[in-house]
């Protein structure tokens, strides 16, 4: 067995992929047994001719699969050996020191699941190394727990066995879905303030990005989530900590039933001057504590949809994680 796993998903991501398995093969030589597996999402743009320079495996997912970030990062995990699993994204850099850190962390502290770092957002296109912030562990590294971690985190393979690894059927939330049954269980989960990954993205705020973001589906997996652990001892956890759709759900059921009160009662007319008193209220107050109507009209869009991928995410019919179909062509 290897001491560690490092599974990388990746899907169309050809012009970050040699940067990322270059920063695997030479941050991962601390340790004394490892192994490197690419799973990929059915990418056409290159990917996997450039992964197959490396001396790693590659795994490609089918294009009549269900392709999702959780898909990758199930497939990779039953498909490794390692008692640690690192998995990175195919967007991401791995950062120079941090894995000896993370790795005596779970080595000295059994009750931890996993560790992760900060993950430093730069731009996609154009981010020069000048553009990196100065790494250095000179200074004692301060650990801190957390409740989530992201795309980039170190597991112990014993405890995924115990409560279960990602849902591959999630378009997304699934770290935080996994970390709460992690929790739930009695597991610790800590984050090293110091960076685990570059992550080369577009800003997150950006109209574009959030579109980009809903049209991938990836707004659903609040609503899945909610769906899957019905009946569930995590149900409530769950909603207490990710149920943002439900505030807006609440919003609207209770902007209806004021609205069948005002209707019936013949108060539309004050009904209608109180509420949108009372939005343009939230939305001048949101701007002027953002200072940006730009970022409040990103938080409103976002917020949109949340609730869309809530309703919707809900609606779809949850599908047993194990019957996933373990089928995939190994490219290498």
């Amino acid at each position: 067995m290897a001491e560690l796993s490092i599974v990388l998903i990746s899907k169309n991501q050809a012009w970050n992929m040699s940067r990322l398995v270059e920063s695997v093969l030479r941050n991962t030589t601390c340790v004394s047994s490892r192994e490197i597996v690419l799973v990929d999402s059915a990418s056409t743009d290159g990917t996997i001719e450039v992964a197959s320079r490396y001396p790693i495996r590659i795994l490609r997912l089918r294009p009549d699969q269900h392709l999702t970030p959780a898909a990758g990062r199930y497939i990779g995990y039953k498909h490794t050996s390692g008692e640690l699993v690192l998995f990175l994204d195919g967007d991401m850099e791995l950062c120079k020191g941090w894995l000896e850190t993370g790795l005596q962390i779970l080595e000295d502290q059994a009750e931890v699941a996993l560790v992760t770092g900060e993950v430093v957002d730069l731009p996609q296109n154009g981010a020069e190394a000048a553009d990196k912030p100065k790494l250095s562990l000179d200074a004692p590294t301060e650990v801190t727990e957390i409740r989530y971690s992201g795309g980039a985190a170190m597991y112990r393979r014993s405890i995924l066995e115990e409560v279960g690894t990602f849902n591959p059927y999630l378009y997304s939330d699934e770290e935080p879905d996994l970390c709460i049954r992690i929790r739930h269980a009695g597991y610790r989960i800590v984050r090293v303030m110091y960076p685990i990954a570059f992550h080369y993205t577009d800003p997150r705020s950006d109209l574009s990005t959030l579109v980009a973001r809903w049209r991938r589906r990836l707004y659903l997996g609040a609503g899945q989530n909610l769906r899957y652990h019905l009946g569930k001892a995590v149900l409530w956890r769950y909603i207490r900590e990710r149920g943002f759709g439900l505030i807006s759900i609440t919003v609207i059921l209770v902007t209806l039933i004021s609205l069948l009160w005002a209707l019936l009662a013949g108060h539309i007319k004050t009904w209608s001057l109180v509420w949108v008193s009372l939005l343009g209220l939230f939305l001048a107050g949101d701007a002027l504590r953002k200072q940006s109507p730009y970022q409040t009209l990103s938080s409103l869009l976002k917020q949109t949809f949340i609730l869309d991928g809530t309703i919707r995410g809900f609606l779809l019919e949850p599908l047993d994680p194990n019957s996933y179909p373990d089928e995939f062509d190994r490219v290498k």
